[in-house]
């Protein structure tokens, strides 16, 4: 939908079909819901952050799509907040630039912002927990820095710098409740605002990871 929404000004026959392969999804998958459930007592849940991008996912601008998945989890709790799916600003070179881009849109419009709903309504100080799947990516906010693509210090040294010191306990800025940590591709929440996925058993699995399934399944 965000796609097409974009090509409104230079339709064409591909973006018909495009369109067409759409509103034939909604109308043969209308008896799906997304749910949430809470099973477990107030002080047990936290917010989680799943963050997520592809590379270069725009055909005609080369640009990346920032996906990001917020939702409240416990042992036994898993309740979706908000989802964005944005196309980035920006061309990155690489993955792990793409996915900096995302993480950095994600804290700043999901992730810390939450805090002034839970603070009030949980009875403890929650911590957000992120979840990211670019060990190259982790590297570059835990040290601030990446040997390897040193244009990033011209590119992105705002981004870069910022989450360096949001995630560093270290840091002078470092914020005691935000943790980041590595997450299994095949466990991406976030992996499903990113990019097509024909596949019909990796969409299926895909759905059931942001709580979108057949109710009587």
């Amino acid at each position: 939908v965000g796609f097409l929404a974009t090509q409104v000004p230079t339709w064409t026959s591909r973006n018909d079909r495009q369109l067409h392969r759409l509103i034939g999804y909604m109308q043969s998958t209308a008896h799906l819901r997304m749910q949430g459930w809470i099973g477990d007592p107030l002080d047990c849940l936290h917010p989680h952050l799943f963050v997520d991008a592809d590379f270069a996912g725009c055909i005609t601008t080369s640009r990346s799509t920032s996906g990001v998945h917020l939702v409240l989890r416990g042992p036994r709790t898993s309740f979706p907040i908000s989802a964005y799916s944005k196309r980035q600003g920006c061309v990155s070179h690489s993955t792990p630039e793409a996915e900096m881009v995302s993480l950095d849109f994600g804290v700043r419009m999901a992730g810390l912002p939450c805090f002034t709903l839970w603070e009030a309504l949980l009875p403890h100080d929650p911590h957000l927990y992120t979840h990211e799947d670019n060990q190259a990516m982790l590297q570059v906010v835990r040290t601030g820095r990446n040997p390897t693509m040193r244009y990033l210090h011209r590119t992105h040294r705002v981004s870069v710098s910022w989450l360096h010191e949001r995630f560093v306990p270290e840091g002078a800025g470092a914020d005691q409740n935000l943790h980041i940590d590595y997450e299994l591709t095949d466990r991406m929440c976030a992996d499903i605002y990113t990019k097509i996925v024909t596949d019909p058993q990796k969409w299926l699995h895909a759905c059931d990871l942001i709580n979108v399934f057949d109710p009587r399944r």
